[in-house]
């Protein structure tokens, strides 16, 4: 049977944010130096407060602004970061091979596509990140889901129930696309198909 929906994960299924995370810890670490803390010292403070910002409750801007208090760095500092990290991360994310031809592949198939992507980030972040990708919505992707914006992360049932409501799609009518196997089991347990990139390329031949 055709799917009625296929959902791709983002990171680590449509694009490559590895090289762009080192970056950022090394760029990161040099800049909180300069006020005598370091990148290991944020990280504990920033990881407490994770899953209220990929999820919503506080945002990125909000987030930084507490751990800098806690860091004794002046919160004025923080808008200063931020453009360092969004400059990282459209510099350095890439597109994996084959994503626009897959999606248009299937979008010509008439089969909706979604992103659901689990992230602290601004939408306007990841639209900026798609324009230079030339990920085009109502050409390769129909909608794009962000955690922080629906108030769920993957593997959480509701985070997926979400994008199936929305296209009023039934579990079994729609496939995942993912790599992390939590994510998976995720989406198997709501009778959502799993598969990996190329096991779907492969069903697309």
């Amino acid at each position: 049977m055709k799917p009625k929906l296929i959902i791709f994960d983002g990171e680590g299924v449509l694009y490559d944010a590895k090289k762009a995370m080192k970056i950022f810890e090394r760029e990161y670490d040099k800049f909180l130096k300069r006020f005598g803390t370091s990148f290991k010292e944020q990280k504990k403070l920033w990881l407490r407060l994770y899953p209220k910002i990929s999820t919503g409750k506080i945002s990125l801007r909000k987030a930084n602004e507490i751990v800098y208090r806690k860091l004794g760095i002046p919160v004025s500092k923080v808008s200063e970061w931020l453009r360092k990290d969004r400059e990282i991360n459209l510099k350095y994310i890439r597109l994996k091979k084959n994503v626009k031809k897959t999606l248009l592949k299937i979008k010509k198939q008439g089969i909706k596509v979604t992103i659901l992507s689990d992230t602290v980030q601004p939408l306007r972040w990841r639209l900026e990140l798609f324009k230079k990708f030339g990920l085009v919505k109502g050409k390769h992707y129909d909608k794009l889901f962000l955690s922080r914006l629906i108030g769920y992360e993957k593997p959480h049932p509701r985070a997926y129930l979400k994008v199936l409501n929305y296209f009023k799609v039934k579990p079994e009518e729609a496939i995942f696309v993912g790599h992390d196997r939590a994510e998976m089991e995720g989406a198997r347990k709501l009778k959502i198909k799993p598969m990996t990139f190329s096991e779907l390329k492969n069903c697309l031949k």
